[in-house]
Order: structure tokens, then C-alpha cells, then sequence
């Protein structure tokens, strides 16, 4: 029983096509599971702590923007409540009350009636010692 040339090309073809289809589909499965390991591990970067990466993935209706509110009005209210003390002028006459800035902050924008009125307050303080109003402003 001998196979002709032919027959023997076509086995070996065959063959081929198998081992190259074997092949593929394990290349294959391995980029999946390597690319579900990847993927499903959180990265990690020295110096970057999880809230900052958790402020940078939210969502735009899902930000919260009371902790940008609270920091900038903060560094106002340390500005004025220092420059008062060096003056001799009592902060409280110079500085929105907390009662007033935790309302605006509840707010979560700069543009609410609450915001503004502790803004407008703020930059009366640093009319009055002539301090020059900062350029950065929280955005919403």
C-alpha cells in the first residue's frame, strides 16, 4: 500500500493547517488570560495614594467638588485671620463665620447664593488690607 505524491501532500498540508490553527488558539488564549491579569490588578505608583487616582476615575456627575470649595476658602480665611492678627484687627470681623462657609461648601458650586456671599466677604478682607485677591479660583 503506497500512497501516491499527492496523496501525501495533501496529508501533509492538512497537517499544516491543523498545527497553525493549534497555534493560533493558544497564542490566543494566552493574550486573554494575560490581558485579564493586567487588567483585573490596580496599578501601582509610588507617590500616588488611591484618592487621588479614585478623584481623577469619577465620573462628571458623580464629582463632588466640596473638598476643592472647603481648601480654597481655607487658604482665604488663613490669609485674612493671619494678616488680621499681624494687624491687631479682630478676624472675626474680617472672615466669613464656619457656619457660612459650610453652607457654601454644601452647595458643591462657587456660582451658589451661599458661595458668593462668603466670595464677597473674602474679598472685602483683602481690600481692606490691600492684599491682592488670588487668581485661582475653584472652576464649579
Amino acid at each position: 500500500m503506497t500512497q501516491t505524491t499527492n496523496d501525501r501532500l495533501k496529508t501533509l498540508v492538512h497537517i499544516s493547517i491543523g498545527l497553525s490553527l493549534l497555534s493560533f488558539m493558544t497564542s490566543a488564549a494566552t493574550a486573554y488570560v494575560v490581558f485579564a491579569i493586567v487588567l483585573a490588578e490596580p496599578a501601582e505608583v509610588d507617590g500616588v495614594s488611591e484618592d487621588v487616582v479614585d478623584r481623577f476615575t469619577m465620573d462628571d456627575e458623580e464629582e463632588d467638588y466640596r473638598d476643592e470649595l472647603r481648601n480654597f476658602f481655607d487658604r482665604m480665611v488663613d490669609l485674612l485671620d493671619r494678616e488680621a492678627r499681624k494687624q491687631g484687627v479682630n478676624p472675626a470681623d474680617v472672615i466669613p463665620t464656619q457656619e457660612e462657609i459650610d453652607q457654601a461648601v454644601e452647595t458643591r458650586t462657587i456660582h451658589s447664593d451661599e458661595s458668593q456671599a462668603v466670595l464677597q466677604k473674602l474679598r472685602e478682607g483683602f481690600e481692606y488690607f490691600d492684599l491682592t485677591w488670588p487668581i485661582a479660583v475653584p472652576r464649579k
